[in-house]
This record gives structure tokens, C-alpha cells and sequence, in this order.
């Protein structure tokens, strides 16, 4: 078959596919925007059987998109607790509230609208408009960047900003003969999550194998061509749990790095911290030993050590919370405040 007779064919051999292998996903059973806006948002950077748990729990605490607008960012990031990359969730909220006060809770329909949302790019306003209102617009994402590589033999780099324009014209041309924007868009995301994955492809079930170019050439593992990993950072964090009949002391990241916005318990970041707090206020560790945990994002690697410190005098905990700033947090309220990952899974085990 030639390139050009192919390329004709392409959508509709990829939708014959995606007939039969569809994926069963809650967030399909519905054209409602502000669920596709959702699992959208959520699946970023996410993966799909941990996306569905957040999707889930998510539709139940807020099933329309004026609930959520009138929720606080506080419970928004608890809910998130783990995703990471919380400023998706922050943006979150702001378009709900957008949406309920200038669209009067409906969802703008168009991809030149949708753009202008918070939060909300090229690609997820694509995937909106497409899904929900067929408008044509076709999706790029990672999915689409390895499947068309492979199967056409690309080499562009795709950490290029040209690569975005020269994969959508390419996309352009594919899905020109169907009408089924939406499903096309659909397809060829589950085609890139479930045939033409990341690793190990399942090229030997691919409707695509007779014509793939990487597959021919045995360049799968090649393809798509990107920039490599950014060198992995290593930060030592120790940090002071104070603890007092129940009262915890807690603070707010707010200073434009990971975990921004996020709580955490007061900070020292260094490697050989001289542990100054525990003589200058008089207090003593309950824990035996420092409890010592890692957090690994895609480029740092955070070394962290919770010193758990019991303070028996009243006076001397407000004392602390006074002159380190900190915020007073009765243990059993505190699953009300979003955390990074690291601090949860101390909070679950220790408090």
C-alpha cells in the first residue's frame, strides 16, 4: 500500500479497532464537558488505573461543575493528596469558579473558547470540544507523538516546538475522511496506551504492522525521538513534627517551588543540619530514632528525616508556633489540609 493510500485509510482502520477494543473508562459513558474536563485535567502526567480512583472520588464529592466551584483550594488539595503536579488541581478550581460565575455553570463548546480557561491547553481543549461537541479538532499528546512516529518513520524531535505543528498537520490529514472527531481522538489515545506503548508494544497484535515504518526498519524502541532526562537533583530535607496534646504545627508552601501551596511540618533543608530547635526550645524526641523517608519526582530526589519532638508544656508549644510562624492543627482535623505524598504517608503511620 502506498503512503498516500494509507494515510486515506488510516482513521478508518483505527476505528474498526477501536470498536472492538474500547476502553470501558467511567468517564465514557457520558458527553457531559465537565467530566471529560475532569478526567482530563486528572490524567495528566497520571496513570490511567490511578487517574480512575481520583476521577471517582472526585465525581462523588463534587458530581457537577457548580459544587466544585464553590469548594476551597484546601479541599481541592486534599482530595488531590498524591497526584502531584498540584498546580493542576489549583487551576482546577479557578476554571470551575470561571465557569459558574461568566458561563453561568455551561461549558464554553468551542476549542477557541476552552483555550482561554485556566488550565486548559491545546491539547484538553481538543479533547473537550471533539468529544463533547465534535467540533474538529484533532488531539496531540504523547500518545499521538509515538504512534504516528513509529508507524510513519518520524524523526523530528519532539521536545522541538516545531514538532507540535508539523504532528498536527500530519493528524489534520489522517482523520479528514471521518466524521467521529471525537472517537477518532479517543482511538488513537487507547491505541497508543494499550498496542503502541511506551515499553514492550504489542507490534505483533498492531493492524498497523504491515505498513508500520518502524517496525519494518526494528526502530520501535527508537521512536518517538526526544530530548533526554534532565539530571537528577538530590535535596536532604528535615523536618520538625511538634506535637502537643492533640495540636499539631503545621505551615503553607508558598514559595514558587515543588509542593507549592501544599502544607508541611517546619522545614531545615541541608545535608548535617546542626539541630539547633530541639536546645533552643528545651524539647525532647519521643522517636528513638529519626524516621526517614524518600520523595522522588522527575527530577529531584528529596532524602527526607522527620524528627517527631512531644511537647509536654502548653506554654512552650505556643511559644514555638509564635516565633516560627506556624499554624495549630488538631490532629484529627488535619486530614482536611492537602499534603505532599511524603508527609501522608508519615501522617498515616505516626499521627
Amino acid at each position: 500500500m502506498n503512503t498516500k493510500v494509507f494515510k486515506s485509510s488510516f482513521s478508518g482502520v483505527l476505528l474498526d479497532w477501536f470498536k472492538v477494543e474500547k476502553r470501558n473508562l467511567p468517564f465514557r459513558d457520558t458527553k457531559d464537558p465537565y467530566k471529560v474536563w475532569l478526567s482530563e485535567i486528572i490524567l495528566q502526567q497520571t496513570q490511567m488505573k490511578t487517574g480512575i480512583e481520583y476521577y471517582k472520588k472526585f465525581i462523588k464529592r463534587f458530581p457537577s461543575i457548580s459544587m466544585l466551584a464553590e469548594s476551597y483550594q484546601k479541599e481541592i488539595y486534599s482530595l488531590w493528596e498524591g497526584l502531584g503536579y498540584y498546580n493542576r488541581a489549583k487551576n482546577l478550581l479557578k476554571t470551575a469558579k470561571i465557569i459558574a460565575k461568566k458561563h453561568n455553570g455551561v461549558f464554553p463548546k468551542t476549542y477557541d473558547e476552552l483555550i482561554k480557561l485556566p488550565g486548559i491547553g491545546k491539547y484538553t481543549a481538543s479533547a473537550i470540544s471533539s468529544i463533547c461537541y465534535n467540533e474538529k479538532r484533532v488531539v496531540v499528546d504523547a500518545n499521538v507523538y509515538r504512534v504516528l512516529s513509529r508507524v510513519f518513520g518520524i524523526k523530528t524531535n519532539i521536545s522541538k516546538p516545531k514538532a507540535y505543528k508539523s504532528f498536527l498537520t500530519l493528524s489534520n490529514i489522517l482523520s479528514k475522511n471521518t466524521n467521529r472527531i471525537g472517537d477518532y481522538n479517543e482511538a488513537i489515545m487507547d491505541f497508543g496506551s494499550v498496542v503502541c506503548s511506551p515499553k514492550k508494544p504489542a507490534c505483533w497484535s498492531c493492524v498497523f504492522k504491515t505498513n508500520c515504518i518502524a517496525y519494518k526498519k526494528d526502530i520501535v524502541n527508537a521512536l518517538p525521538v526526544k530530548a533526554s532526562k534532565k539530571k537528577l537533583i538530590n535535596r536532604d530535607f528535615n523536618y520538625y513534627v511538634f506535637e502537643n496534646n492533640n495540636r499539631l504545627l503545621i505551615r503553607k508552601r508558598t514559595q514558587n517551588d515543588i509542593w507549592k501551596n501544599l502544607y508541611e511540618f517546619y522545614l531545615e533543608e541541608g545535608k548535617n543540619k546542626e539541630r539547633k530547635l530541639q536546645k533552643e526550645f528545651e524539647i525532647q524526641k519521643i522517636k528513638p530514632v529519626i524516621t526517614k523517608d524518600k520523595g522522588l519526582l522527575s527530577h529531584q530526589k528529596i532524602n527526607i528525616d522527620f524528627n517527631h519532638f512531644q511537647i509536654l508544656n502548653g506554654s512552650v508549644f505556643d511559644k514555638i508556633k509564635k516565633e516560627l510562624g506556624l499554624i495549630e492543627v488538631k490532629a484529627d482535623k488535619i486530614n482536611r489540609y492537602g499534603f505532599p505524598k511524603v508527609i501522608a504517608n508519615y501522617l498515616n503511620s505516626y499521627c
